[in-house]
């Protein structure tokens, strides 16, 4: 996010707290026994199977052959909302009555049952709250009386549409088929209740009215929404309704902008056993999301929204699957619908390798690389080098040297943000951190000389305040990373402040409520913050706990190869002058040159290093950027682009040099 706000955290006492509802009722249909329209073969409830891997074209294919035989869309008739205490009403000329104890919420009238009399679908509750049924009154006669009333589901079905008391229940209540009725249910529980919990409710056609299908959905984070929409149509022509959800996730909060709408379907076919669902959604939708990100990656003037899109998308696929670890919404008891490896994810993250590159911003290029193969997503060869490719023919390549010092460097962070162990100063000297001071070495021999350079702190301390960063988490209970600061100036002693950068979302997420430890690499404190690097991404950390408005304090994006601004601390991966900034990744230590008015980059590199890059820390380089010294292995190597190895080569020589993507990503052999 780019634009100041506050939000307060996610609770997870709160994440399971609305009830909504989409219950769709089918109204007299058979089930396709023998008498259809047209046959059908048996096809087993399958909501429990596991979603299918997706092949090159192969979703694609499949979505358009089950499309098909699709017919027109259905026009939605939205139900009558009763005044309130209502226990008598009329619709359509159609007089009814709630059932004893009851009070009518919604009704719709309409031919449910395809018999040429409408009917009239009602949801009915006890006026003190709690409770909750779905009540047919079937047409009958000369069509101008109705039948008396038929409770809708029972058993699980007419448990999904009770409410506990006191809660009562807002009813949107829509026809979204020819015999499909849907609820949309969230229930007022008052102060003395608990947290209410959002409950979608759906039924579909069978040989009697009932309840088909019945979901839970948790209430999102503050600030984002979930859209639920239904359209039933009969699309494999058996004279039954087939239902398609669509799940659109909306809004945003801080410390993320609002965006794009993202929507995932689930699909259903109504078969005589039960609903069987479509399993090449919601993959299909993830895909379509990604090839939107593709588009606008394409052109330089619309890359910068590709970044936001694909977090939402990130965000909507670990809201509807189970692969994500914390699904939003539950179904039969299980958390998330079965998805699979993902290659719209995969996809995703390669559009945003390709923004990034457009837009010149070549740290997001390489983190958008490393969140390719993160999380439930498919992990094609190809679609990884192609993105490697594009990265290595971006960056020029400068050629190093590897030297050894046998000085021993202290960082006793353990694990904490920490400014490093080396620097190199304004003469182009190495000083090294240790544990009983700093050691100064001369090039070119690199020999250690006299030096009374004072040792400078590790701790990342907040300006002028008596708090320091202490790590960067999960927030676990909302959808960020934060960094943990604490200290006597804050007010709580501790406090976590949001950053705009997705978790990774796998089952594994927050095991146990405990958090991994991000890597967070300081630069420098500027006027927008500390200007960092977290888990390869480049953020601004908030300069204080409290925000401009007085909430707490969020982290910000920097703009696209956004400069570095703030003055130069001992430790930084920054040159004393500020005219290079550098960052080990596994292509190679990248080179930031901010040395002109256009921030340019290239990849030093060494022979030795190939394929260990990643093993580098605690990075830092010279005033000329030739010379990038790094901890790796508790030694300080030197990357030494004056002792003659060196040759800048052109960016097309260095995509044909040995590429420096081995290793593991993920647990994955590459």
């Amino acid at each position: 996010m780019r634009a100041p706000a506050t939000a307060a955290p996610w609770s997870a006492a709160r994440a399971l707290a609305s009830l909504a509802g989409v219950a769709a009722a089918v109204i007299g249909a058979g089930a396709c026994s023998g008498t259809c329209k047209r046959g059908t073969p048996y096809v087993p409830f399958l909501e429990d199977a596991s979603a299918t891997d997706a092949s090159d074209g192969a979703v694609v294919e499949i979505e358009a052959a089950v499309d098909a035989a699709k017919r027109p869309g259905f026009q939605l008739v939205h139900a009558s909302l009763a005044p309130a205490g209502t226990t008598k009403w009329s619709l359509e000329g159609l007089s009814f009555d709630a059932p004893a104890g009851q009070a009518i919420l919604a009704a719709v009238a309409h031919d449910l049952d395809g018999d040429g009399h409408n009917d009239v679908a009602a949801y009915v509750q006890p006026p003190g709250g709690g409770g909750g049924q779905l009540i047919f009154y079937r047409g009958k006669g000369d069509g101008k009386e109705l039948a008396p009333g038929l409770v809708v589901g029972g058993g699980a079905g007419s448990e999904g549409l009770t409410l506990p008391a006191p809660c009562v229940a807002r009813v949107d209540m829509t026809l979204v088929g020819p015999r499909t009725v849907a609820l949309d249910v969230r229930p007022s529980c008052g102060e003395a209740a608990p947290a209410p919990r959002r409950y979608v409710l759906a039924a579909f056609a069978g040989l009697s009215p009932s309840v088909r299908f019945t979901a839970k959905i948790s209430e999102p984070p503050p600030g984002w929404s979930i859209a639920i929409d239904t359209e039933a149509i009969d699309r494999d022509g058996d004279g039954v309704d087939d239902p398609t959800i669509s799940l659109a996730l909306e809004g945003g909060a801080v410390p993320f902008d609002t965006g794009e709408r993202v929507v995932a379907r689930l699909r259903y076919w109504d078969r005589p056993a039960g609903l069987s669902r479509d399993r090449t959604e919601p993959e299909v939708s993830f895909q379509q999301i990604a090839q939107h990100a593709g588009q606008l990656a394409a052109r330089k003037s619309t890359a910068g929204g590709v970044a936001s899109l694909v977090r939402r998308l990130r965000l909507l696929h670990a809201a509807v699957c189970a692969e994500g670890g914390g699904a939003w919404i539950e179904i039969g008891g299980e958390r998330g619908v079965a998805c699979n490896h993902s290659r719209g994810l995969e996809d995703a993250g390669a559009a945003e390798v390709k923004a990034d590159l457009a837009l010149g911003d070549a740290l997001s290029a390489i983190a958008a690389r490393e969140r390719v193969g993160q999380g439930p997503v498919t992990r094609t060869g190809r679609t990884r080098a192609e993105v490697d490719r594009a990265i290595m023919s971006t960056f020029a390549t400068v050629w190093t040297n590897v030297r050894e010092l046998r000085a021993v460097p202290s960082t006793p962070s353990k694990g904490a943000p920490a400014w490093g162990a080396l620097a190199f100063d304004k003469s182009g000297n190495l000083l090294v951190r240790t544990a009983i001071g700093v050691s100064q070495f001369g090039f070119p021999a690199l020999e250690e000389q006299d030096s009374d350079v004072p040792s400078w702190s590790w701790e990342v301390a907040l300006p002028g305040k008596d708090a320091r960063l202490g790590a960067v988490v999960d927030a676990c209970e909302a959808p960020y990373l934060a960094a943990r600061v604490s200290g006597h100036d804050v007010p709580t002693g501790s406090q976590l402040l949001p950053l705009p950068i997705l978790p990774t979302f796998e089952a594994s997420r927050c095991a146990e409520g405990r958090s991994p430890l991000f890597p967070l690499t300081p630069i420098a404190w500027g006027a927008q913050g500390l200007f960092a690097i977290v888990a390869g991404q480049p953020v601004l950390v908030p300069a204080d706990v409290v925000g401009a408005g007085g909430g707490r304090a969020f982290g910000l994006l920097p703009a696209p190869a956004l400069k570095v601004d703030g003055a130069w601390v001992a430790g930084s991966p920054r040159s004393p002058a500020g005219s290079y900034v550098v960052v080990p990744t596994r292509f190679g230590v990248l080179r930031r040159d901010e040395s002109t008015n256009t921030t340019t980059a290239s990849l030093v590199r060494a022979k030795e290093l190939e394929g260990l890059y990643l093993q580098l820390r605690e990075c830092t380089v010279a005033n000329d950027g030739k010379r990038v010294a790094c901890v790796r292995d508790n030694k300080v190597v030197v990357l030494d682009a004056n002792d003659g190895a060196a040759a800048a080569t052109s960016a097309s020589a260095a995509a044909s040099a040995p590429p420096a993507v081995t290793g593991q990503e993920n647990g994955v052999r590459m």
